[in-house]
């Protein structure tokens, strides 16, 4: 059938999907078939309709039957597919069991995106190192930053690698090759995210495995590619690289060249922003015509910014990193597929969602629809997949924490959830809980069944942490058995020095690289393989798979390094690792890693290393540590000393520290003699003084480095040396030297850095060289070393051609610091130059001996040596004509062999036997030279000595003599000359010096004739030849020009020449006369004494002068002489014959001197009077102002004048010392008079300069240093001339400072004390007498003497002293005063240490002042003066009968009370029955001592000096009417005795603060006070009510006053003030509702120092005053604020006990904003943010808690960002109607305390929401105006008249336009607003 045909071909035609969607699509399957025949209907309709048969209603062409038989065949069908794709299913996911891999891997790892078919996935999209790929987009972290590489953990756990070239787009300083390893620094941090593209993964082939390195790239070019302004938008967060640093700001660079961005400089950035770095920002405006992006780095900002959906965005525009509103579309298996940005889908895994512990019912938190945000984690452009997280840390931008540590084990980790194709979640008990996840490879070494039953939910587990996945902040675990076993673990758990067992896994020829057990790699290095020297290839033992032991030797980062060594790996000794656990006498093993001649280097473990110096190997004496021992070799070491902080360590191979000293040992840098004992290869073994050994090194026994090996080839032991000088010891063994050199100049060789001097020119040896120069070794230690520019004259590739190690060497010495013990040489021969003859000497000594130890044998005679003089005629017979020469044999001496060179020769010619006579020239080396010459024969008689005919004989010669020399033979180191002049002397030029024997010398040629100077003659030279020098040489050595040039010179002390000026120097002028002489002018001998100006400004270099001669000058021994000259025109003036005599020290103290500096050290200037005669100037004497001392070595320079006044006068040393004279130095001051101490000098009245030299402690004040050795006392009133509490404070150590000289004294014999003063006002005095009169207001003066005092006066101090007795005060520095105890404070002192402190300001009057006993007494009290006092201030005479007076209760007795009279010392006696209307039955519980009372006089006894009082109630209201007559209250005693209780204006009740007082501390308490006085006032208004009759007559009277009293409450508390208790609390009874009497009663109380009685009567208001009245409730509880504040203990707790207490009774918010502008008031800060804290949660909805809030940060100066914060959590919780009010209160705070443009925004802001808001711009406009910026002023106004406004509104705007122009008077601009008021008027008509 047709039909059933082409169905079935349907069926198997098209292409079937995939595997997986076979089982998840069955039905979707059958209904693909329906549609498929479906489809085929068409063609069979149109046949049917050929044949005419159209079935009607839609009925199908097959019949039942045919239908049933066509769904069970493809039933069927069906089913066996899907039973063949299961089979193959099972048998991959066996193979895959069998590999190691996750059954799950193939689902989990398929990435899929949006453009897949319409079925979901099971499992969300990972990221694994299957189906990573180039070009994708992800989100990592940075863990490592390298030089090269950067390290970047990716999601899923992966690692990427960066490569430097793909770190920036930016060329960073020019990227040269020196910032290559800084430059990944300079882009990224340790912890940043980063978004990264992936580049290639490679294959990395290791062990036979295969791992992937996967390589990215940071480059934003490649991540932002395509990315165009339009695809920009307000709020996306950008990757972008800073490209420059701006002063107001950085310019930006995201990758593309179509736009850049810039970003404004925060005020304050928390981290430093610089050019290169990659950066996160925000879009916060977008310039598109300038293609510029504004961005903003605001942390907070960023972390909230989330893109919004925008037309045209593709995948491209998807950044890792991103945040976006998504909605959950379906839970996975394995996470939660979203989706975002209206067509975009995604998906979260498990480790990427919210929680961070999921647990087993996890899928509940994700309905669907439910909005979340999340970030992008990866994007694959290639699949369309998108990877999400939902991390709340990554969501903020924050790097989740991590809290576990690699390799630490976790007992107690708890099962979160167990997923059998994944592994198992865990919280790991951490500081913080951390989540964990242990794969499924990972929960046991074996097969595990039933894994959900052995790891149930909220089941304990233990274990190990493998690794960390950082960006998800995930644990990676392992539960394996294996992992708990062994030491070590990671790399962590690895020490140095620990025995560990390990595998061999591969075997180098570098080394082997081993296994630990927990798979932990190390390195064991080829030395370390075995113990034996040299090993070249690993020992057999090394073989892969094989088990050693072995120890550790150190782990650097992950680099272990183990050994193999034996000695090493058994050893027991303690095991060093580090510098600080090294201690003295500590014996250790370590290996030799370097041999050195001057000792070798000891390695240990960790990288420690120890020196070990020759002295402390134990060598024998000539024996070389590398013959020994070898590099590698295991030693037991002690270590003798050790330097933690420098890394120092130096070890002894003597393990025992017992060493036998030998007394009688040589000492360093004498000359001693020894006898050879036996000869090494490196060295010469002598015994010295027959008990010590020393060695003579190779390179010590010579000079000149090629007479070395002759000597050494020549002794033998016996040999004696005669002199030896001692270098160094070592131990027991002596290092010798048999230089010639050395030995002549021993004396003169230091061994200390002191005997080191700059300039000096010393011998020495080189011990060694390195490429930046030489080290020259003195004697013992002391080693000086030369750069390398300093060591030759010419540039030099390598100073190893030029120098050897032992060379005799001169050095001049350049600098020496001692204090790091560095001395800076020259080697350069231009500055080294022999000044004599010593190297050829010493060259021709050595040669003499080498000769005599040749020829020393029993067959050879004796006067061989006198046969061959030099000059002597010898006959010889010839054996050989060579080509170099001729060779002669002498017949008396066979051992001997002559030489004549053929041009020797002159015209004779010689064969072979014949016999010849010649000169002897030279005898050297064996070998005889002789010449045949008939000049040099002929200058001989026959019978050998020298003729004497018309020329002069050699013993003729002078030293330093200039004669000419024909050069006779050439030597390597010298050469024979004869000197035709003197007879054809014989003589010998040196080639070469100590310094220049390897480099090339002048070369030579026969017959050439050179001019020389004698050196040596043959009588006093120790060789007994003519030293002939080079003149060249003798110039540089400073030896005079020939004798006959001496005798020509007709020059003259005293002599007029003409010189011409050849070189100007700072101090002198070099000149040059007579030919070839040269000569200085010093620059005290150009000008007269008294002209000013700069002696060398006329004259120039070439200038010829006349001068004179006035002295000869000898510099430095051997140099040619100089002469001192004068073109001062007196000197010019004097006659030929002038012999000017040394300039005589006639200069006087005191006397004025002008002098030139000559050098400027720290504290000294040196100068120069005259050629002879010196002078320095201390730097404290060169000014007196602070700025000019500071600047003391930049004010002065070489060659500068100075005048000064002599202060001392130094004859021996013909030195001075000078005073500059300045400005401050009048010259009326200046006295001639000889004084002998320079400390007399400093004088009363001086104006000196100073510095701080010590700061003593307490009240001791300062010691000043004024001179070298003197010092002055500054005391502690006289440092400032105002009295501050601290006047220390603004000086420091080394200050300099200006002074004033008090007073000078002499407290003893031998010392001076001086006495100096700071205080600006009396310095100031001595110069401008009229400024004491301008600044007598702020300058105090102080009391120098008693007599300035008298009761009464003023004084302020400083405590100078405290004890229990009281204080003493300092005055002034003269004057100390005394304060006692009682007088110290109106309250009562307890313990005075603690409240009047050493160094405290305190202010008071004197009581008295005794000048002849020098006593003055002080008081502090405030109240009205002594005692004394007191009682002259009221008498007897002054009271009547019937007065009302106040009075204190003195005592109380059973029979009445004593009261003492106010103001006075008047004391009455109120009998028991006058103190009540009523009897009293218990005095004792009415009255007590200290009450005040007001009290009726009832009777006078003058002569007994009694007075009687009554206290009844009776007594005062009978006299109501008229004022209580106060004694207080006379006009002549009122002024003192009301000065303490004068009270302030009038105010309203409203504006009065409750309670604002400053007392001191109140300790007593008296809790009863506050009872007791309550339960008097009720007795008394008992007493009231039943008084007696005649108070009953007078009730009327009193209740028609009583409103009267009333009202005049207020005038009665302000004019009158209550003096007692009583009259208070009539008050309150009358007013008990009024708040401001009761809070002035507290305050009274308060001024008596009874705090608890405030208390009570705080505790009554509360009680008294009525509920109704909250306001007058409300300023009490303030008050009792206010009181605890003061006097609470402890303070904070107090006021918050009442703070709570008033919570319950008065309106929480008052409360607050009360306790609040109390915290204000008093500045207690913290405990005003605290509060605000609270109030903002509690009333977070009042905008005005808000507010204050942000005037409170305003006025601490809190930063924009923090003011930030506060707004946008306003914001957040004030309702929408407050919010308008609240912004623009804010703006208006920012305008007035905060930086106005942050006000500008806000309004900008609200302004933005509300354009017609007219009352916001006028509020904005008048901000503006009064910052005052004109332009912006003027802006705001333009864009405000351009709105389209209502008319009303309009003409207010302008209207507030124009008078804003008025003010400011600019017609121009008035006419202009005019104009633009009647544009806006036409365009309102039109």
């Amino acid at each position: 059938m047709a039909p059933h045909g082409d169905r079935k071909k349907g069926k198997k035609g098209p292409d079937r999907p995939g595997k997986p969607e076979l089982r998840a699509n069955r039905k979707e399957f059958k209904n693909h078939h329906k549609e498929d025949a479906i489809q085929e209907q068409p063609a069979a309709l149109f046949n049917a309709a050929d044949d005419g048969d159209f079935p009607r209603g839609g009925r199908s062409l097959l019949s039942r039957d045919e239908m049933a038989e066509a769904r069970t065949e493809a039933e069927a069908e069906f089913d066996k597919e899907e039973r063949t794709a299961n089979n193959n299913k099972k048998k991959k996911r066996n193979a895959n069991v069998s590999l190691g891999m996750d059954p799950g891997d193939d689902d989990l790892g398929t990435l899929f995106g949006s453009a897949t078919t319409g079925k979901l996935p099971r499992f969300a999209n990972r990221i694994t190192l299957k189906n990573i790929s180039p070009n994708m987009k992800l989100w990592g972290v940075v863990i490592e930053v390298n030089q090269k590489d950067i390290i970047v953990s990716l999601p899923g756990g992966m690692r990427g690698f960066v490569r430097t070239e793909e770190v920036s787009d930016i060329a960073l300083h020019g990227n040269t090759k020196d910032n290559d390893g800084t430059l990944c620094a300079e882009v990224v941090h340790v912890g940043q995210l980063v978004p990264c593209m992936v580049l290639r993964v490679d294959d990395d082939k290791k062990e036979g495995k295969v791992n992937k390195r996967v390589w990215l790239s940071l480059r934003l070019s490649r991540m932002y590619k395509g990315l165009s302004l339009d695809a920009i938008q307000d709020g996306m967060v950008l990757t972008a690289q800073v490209k420059s640093v701006e002063d107001h700001g950085y310019i930006l660079y995201f990758g593309v060249s179509t736009f850049t961005g810039f970003m404004p400089k925060a005020d304050k950035e928390t981290v430093k922003t610089e050019s290169g770095q990659l950066i996160q920002c925000v879009v916060k405006a977008i310039d598109k015509p300038r293609s510029i992006i504004h961005l903003s780095s605001d942390e907070d900002l960023i972390s909230k910014s989330i893109i919004k959906d925008l037309k045209g965005l593709s995948i491209d525009h998807l950044i890792p990193g991103m945040m976006m509103s998504a909605r959950v579309h379906s839970v996975l298996e394995n996470g939660i597929m979203l989706s975002f940005l209206t067509y975009f889908t995604g998906t979260a895994d498990i480790f990427n969602l919210s929680n961070s512990f999921p647990s087993g019912n996890w899928k509940d938190d994700y309905s669907k629809n439910k909005k979340v945000n999340a970030r992008i984690l990866f994007v694959d452009p290639s699949t369309r997949a998108v990877g999400l997280t939902l991390n709340q840390h990554l969501l903020r931008l924050n790097v989740p924490p991590i809290n576990v540590k690699v390799g630490e084990i976790y007992d107690k980790s708890r099962v979160l959830r167990m997923d059998k194709r994944a592994g198992l979640f865990l919280e790991i008990p951490s500081p913080t809980p951390s989540p964990g996840f242990v794969s499924i490879h990972d929960v046991s070494d074996k097969d595990v069944k039933n894994v959900e039953k052995k790891f149930r939910e909220g089941s304990l587990t233990r274990v190990r942490v493998l690794g960390v996945r950082h960006l998800e902040g995930v644990a990676l675990g392992t539960l394996k058995d294996s992992a708990f076993e062994g030491s070590v673990f990671t790399h962590a758990d690895v020490k140095p020095g620990m025995v560990v067992r390990a595998k061999i896994v591969t075997v180098e020829p570098f080394g082997a690289i081993v296994q630990f057990s927990s798979g932990v790699k190390a390195l064991c290095p080829l030395p370390h393989m075995s113990e034996l020297d040299n090993v070249v290839k690993p020992p057999k033992k090394f073989k892969v798979g094989a088990e050693l032991l072995f120890r550790v030797l150190g782990c650097k980062s992950k680099r272990i390094t183990v050994t193999y060594k034996k000695s090493l790996v058994k050893s027991k000794l303690e095991v060093l690792a580090s510098y600080a656990d090294a201690k003295i006498g500590l014996v250790t093993h370590g290996w030799i890693t370097k041999i050195e001649k001057h000792g070798c280097f000891v390695r240990f473990y960790n990288g420690v290393q120890g020196f070990v110096s020759r002295s402390e190997i134990g060598l024998e004496p000539g024996t070389e540590a590398e013959s020994v021992y070898h590099v590698g070799q295991v030693v037991k070491c002690r270590i003798v000393s050790v330097i933690p902080t420098s890394r120092k360590l130096n070890v002894s191979f003597a393990t025992s520290s017992n060493r036998a000293i030998q007394a009688d040992t040589a000492k360093v840098g004498t000359i001693v003699s020894g006898v050879v004992e036996r000869l090494t290869p490196g060295a010469v073994v002598v015994s010295v003084n027959g008990f010590s050994k020393g060695s003579i090194l190779n390179e010590q026994l010579a000079d000149y480095h090629g007479q070395v090996a002759q000597l050494k080839n020549l002794l033998k032991p016996g040999h004696e040396f005669s002199q030896l000088l001692v270098l160094d010891a070592e131990g027991q063994n002596l290092i010798l030297s048999a230089k010639h050199s050395l030995i002549n100049t021993a004396n003169d060789i230091p061994s200390e850095i002191s005997q080191m001097q700059a300039g000096a020119v010393v011998h020495g040896y080189i011990c060694n060289i390195i490429e930046a120069g030489c080290f020259v070794r003195f004697l013992g230690p002391l080693t000086g070393f030369s750069p390398k520019d300093k060591a030759v004259d010419r540039p030099i590739e390598k100073l190893s051609d030029a120098f050897c190690v032992g060379q005799s060497v001169r050095s001049h010495v350049l600098n020496v610091n001692a204090e790091s013990a560095r001395v800076k040489l020259s080697l350069q021969q231009s500055m080294c130059s022999s000044p004599d003859c010593s190297f050829i000497q010493g060259y021709f000594l050595l040669d003499k001996k080498i000769a005599a130890l040749k020829y020393s044998g029993p067959s050879t005679s004796h006067d061989w040596m006198k046969s061959f003089g030099i000059g002597s005629l010898v006959k010889g017979e010839v054996g050989a004509v060579e080509e170099y020469g001729v060779i002669l044999n002498f017949k008396d001496h066979p051992d001997v062999v002559g030489l004549i060179e053929h041009h020797q020769l002159g015209a004779n010619t010689v064969k072979v036997g014949s016999s010849v006579i010649g000169l002897v020239v030279d005898f050297s080396d064996g070998v005889v030279n002789v010449s045949l010459k008939p000049e040099l024969v002929d200058s001989v008689s026959k019978d050998g000595k020298k003729k004497k005919r018309h020329r002069a004989a050699v013993l003729d010669l002078e030293l330093n003599e200039e004669v000419n020399a024909v050069v006779e033979i050439v030597k390597d180191s010298y050469v024979v000359l004869s000197v035709p002049e003197y007879n054809y002397a014989i003589g010998f030029a040196p080639l070469m010096d100590y310094n220049s024997q390897l480099l090339p010398h002048h070369n030579y040629d026969y017959g050439q004739r050179i001019t020389v100077v004698v050196g040596s003659i043959p009588n006093s030279d120790p060789s007994g030849r003519l030293i002939l020098l080079p003149k060249a040489s003798a110039q540089d050595s400073g030896l005079s020009s020939s004798k006959r040039a001496k005798k020509k010179s007709d020059h003259k002390v005293g002599s007029l020449v003409e010189a011409e000026i050849i070189d100007i120097k700072p101090l002198e002028l070099i000149l040059k006369f007579g030919g070839n002489l040269h000569g200085r002018v010093h620059i005290t001998e150009v000008l007269e004494e008294h002209c000013c100006e700069n002696p060398f400004s006329n004259l120039r270099i070439g200038q010829k002068v006349q001068a004179r001669i006035v002295a000869e000058h000898s510099g430095k021994s051997g140099r040619n002489l100089k002469w001192e000259l004068s073109v001062k025109p007196s000197v010019l003036k004097g006659s030929e014959e002038l012999s000017l005599l040394q300039a005589e020290l006639d200069h006087y103290v005191n006397g004025i001197v002008r002098a030139y500096v000559v050098k400027v050290d720290k504290e000294w200037v040196w100068l120069t009077l005259s050629r002879d005669v010196m002078a320095h100037l201390f730097i404290l004497d060169s000014s007196v102002e602070p700025s000019e001392l500071k600047e003391f070595q930049q004010r002065y320079s070489v060659g500068q004048a100075v005048k000064g006044r002599v202060i001392g006068v130094n004859k021996e040393k013909k030195l001075l010392r000078l005073k500059a004279l300045d400005n401050q130095c009048m010259l009326e001051n200046v006295k001639e008079q000889s004084v002998s101490s320079i400390a007399e000098h400093t004088r009363e009245g001086d104006i000196i300069g100073g510095c701080i030299q010590r700061i003593l402690p307490g009240v001791g004040g300062l010691v000043i240093k004024i001179g070298p050795h003197l010092h002055g006392r500054v005391h502690y009133t006289e440092i400032v001339d105002s009295w501050v509490p601290e006047p220390l404070s603004e000086f420091h150590e080394g200050q300099f400072v200006k002074c004033k000289v008090l007073a000078v004294s002499r407290p003893s014999e031998g010392s001076v004390r001086v006495d100096l003063s700071l205080r600006s006002s009396i310095i100031c005095a001595n110069r401008d007498h009229s400024r004491l009169v301008d600044d007598s207001a702020t300058c105090t003066p102080r009391f120098e003497k008693i007599d300035d005092l008298c009761p009464g006066t003023e004084v302020k101090g400083y405590v100078k002293n405290v004890n229990a007795k009281g204080c003493f005060v300092m005055l002034s520095r003269m004057v100390d005063a005394r304060i006692i105890l009682s007088n110290l404070s109106d309250e009562y002192v307890e313990n005075p240490q603690k409240d009047f402190s050493v160094g405290m300001l305190v202010q008071g009057r004197v009581l008295s002042a005794e000048p002849i006993s020098g006593k003055v007494e002080v008081s502090l009290r405030k109240s009205t003066g002594s005692k004394s006092q007191k009682s002259c201030d009221i008498s007897y005479s002054d009271l009547h009968v019937g007065g009302i007076i106040d009075g204190q209760v003195k005592r109380v007795e059973s029979y009445g009370l004593f009261v003492t009279i106010q103001s006075s010392e008047l004391v009455g006696l109120c009998h028991i029955s006058e103190l009540s209307d009523e009897p009293v039955l218990d005095i004792n519980s009415c009255f007590k001592a200290g009450d005040m009372v007001k009290a009726k006089i009832l009777k006078i006894d003058v002569e007994r000096h009694r007075v009687s009082l009554g206290l009844k109630k009776s007594y005062f209201d009978s006299d109501d009417e008229r004022v209580p007559t106060d004694i207080s209250h006379c006009p002549e005693m009122s002024g003192d005795l009301n000065m303490s209780f004068v009270l302030p204006e009038p105010e309203p009740r409203a504006s009065v603060p409750p309670l604002q007082v400053s007392l001191d501390e109140y300790e007593g308490s008296d809790q009863e006070s506050g009872q007791k006085g309550h339960a008097t006032a009720n007795g008394t208004e008992s007493n009231v009510k039943k008084s007696d009759k005649r108070l009953k007559e007078k009730t009327r009277k009193r209740k028609q006053r009583e409103i009267e009293i009333s009202a005049l409450e207020d005038r009665a508390l302000q004019k009158d003030k209550p003096q007692t208790p009583d009259e208070f609390e009539k008050l309150v009874r009358s007013s008990p509702n009024s708040s401001f009497v009761w809070i002035n009663y507290m305050a009274f109380l308060l001024d008596l120092a009874d705090v608890e009685k405030a208390r009570s009567v705080a505790e009554r208001a509360l009680r008294t005053i009525n509920i109704r009245e909250e306001e007058e409730k409300l300023n009490v509880w303030v008050a009792y604020f206010n009181l605890e504040n003061e006097y609470g203990s402890p303070r904070e707790d107090a006021v918050k006990k009442i703070f709570q207490r008033a919570l319950q009774y008065c309106d929480p918010k008052k409360v607050h904003l009360a306790l609040l502008g109390m915290y204000e008031r008093t500045e207690q800060h913290e405990l005003a943010d605290e509060l605000f804290d609270r109030m903002t949660k509690r009333f977070k909805t009042s905008c005005k808690i808000w507010l204050r809030r942000i005037h409170f940060s305003l006025s601490q100066q809190k930063d924009v960002e923090y003011i930030k914060s506060v707004v946008n959590r306003a914001l957040l919780s004030l309702p929408q109607s407050k919010r308008i009010k609240f912004l623009s209160q804010t703006a208006i705070l920012e305008f007035k305390c905060g930086v106005p443009e942050e006000g500008r925004s806000r309004f900008e802001l609200i302004l933005r929401e509300y354009p017609k808001r007219t009352d916001l711009w006028s509020v904005y406009l008048d901000q503006e105006i009064r910052v005052g910026d004109t332009e912006i002023i003027r802006a705001l106004f333009d864009r405000v008249t351009c709105l389209s406004l209502p008319p009303k509104k309009m003409k207010f705007l302008f209207k507030k336009y124009l008078r804003y122009e008025k003010s400011q008077g600019d017609e121009e601009r008035i006419e202009h607003v005019k104009q633009k008021a009647l544009e806006y008027v036409e365009i309102l008509k039109a």
